[in-house]
């Protein structure tokens, strides 16, 4: 676990991407901020339809992208430990990821890169630390990670949400608990019109897209705790002071225990 820090604190050109890779359906979530101007939108895989939602003219100082990004020459193959570090203990049952070198995981890793591909020409230079695309920063969100591990255990004892539901029990418990309140002051964003289009969307995939946008914030603000290796790939989360115990203690086990059995990462 590293601290992410930028050369400036503050960006007001941000960008988030919730991957959707359906060829028929608008599953891609995009949310913005520019010139302290918030949007969101929902809409396809193809960048002719998903270029008209961003604005336009901007270059991002920080993109962050919900989809497993790797560096260019890792293999299709490769298990990541980042991933890793989140499918075991408590994470397992609370905000685990897919693993992404198979099955449906692999498809959205091909659609992670894809995105990555498309919005290269809108990132900044990588002022970043752990860019894993070149010339470009680009970073990778979790949303469901993101959330959980800002939740406290308590929460996890109420009743548990279907599996292909988490995101939204995620969401939703994060809203009830005054999370993004904690965080919006935590990266120095206080801004009631943000905080209210958070806390008041209900589109599954304009939620995903609004927590990468504050994914994009928290490393433009210096303050992600990113979690990887550069084998693999990083993800990036909140600051760890928001980080619930329970949390903290699950990854530093995780990592104890992967350590041991030879694996390696930050």
């Amino acid at each position: 676990m590293g601290v992410a820090t930028l050369k400036e604190t503050r960006s007001d050109k941000l960008l988030g991407i919730d991957v959707g890779y359906s060829l028929s359906r608008p599953t891609t979530g995009f949310a913005w901020c520019v010139d302290g101007n918030f949007g969101c939108a929902r809409t396809h895989s193809d960048w002719d339809r998903r270029q008209r939602h961003i604005p336009a003219s901007t270059t991002f100082s920080v993109i962050a992208i919900d989809g497993p990004l790797m560096p260019p020459d890792a293999p299709d193959d490769l298990g990541r430990f980042c991933e890793r570090l989140f499918i075991r203990g408590a994470f397992q049952t609370r905000c685990k990821p897919g693993l992404s070198h198979h099955g449906h995981g692999l498809a959205l890793r091909k659609a992670a890169a894809e995105t990555a591909a498309q919005v290269r020409h809108l990132a900044a230079a990588p002022m970043i630390a752990k860019s894993v695309i070149p010339g470009a920063a680009i970073i990778e969100a979790f949303p469901n990670a993101f959330l959980g591990v800002l939740l406290e255990n308590e929460r996890f004892t109420m009743s548990k949400a279907a599996k292909r539901r988490k995101f939204d029990w995620l969401y939703d418990h994060a809203v009830e608990s005054r999370v993004f309140d904690r965080l919006l002051r935590a990266i120095g964003w206080n801004n009631e019109t943000l905080l209210q289009k958070v806390t008041t969307e209900r589109d599954h995939e304009k939620r995903a897209a609004w927590i990468c946008l504050l994914t994009a914030a928290t490393a433009a603000a210096g303050k992600s705790e990113i979690v990887g290796d550069d084998a693999g790939g990083w993800l990036w989360l909140p600051p760890a002071e928001l980080w619930a115990e329970w949390a903290r203690q699950a990854l530093a086990e995780n990592r104890a225990a992967l350590s041991a059995s030879g694996a390696t990462g930050s």
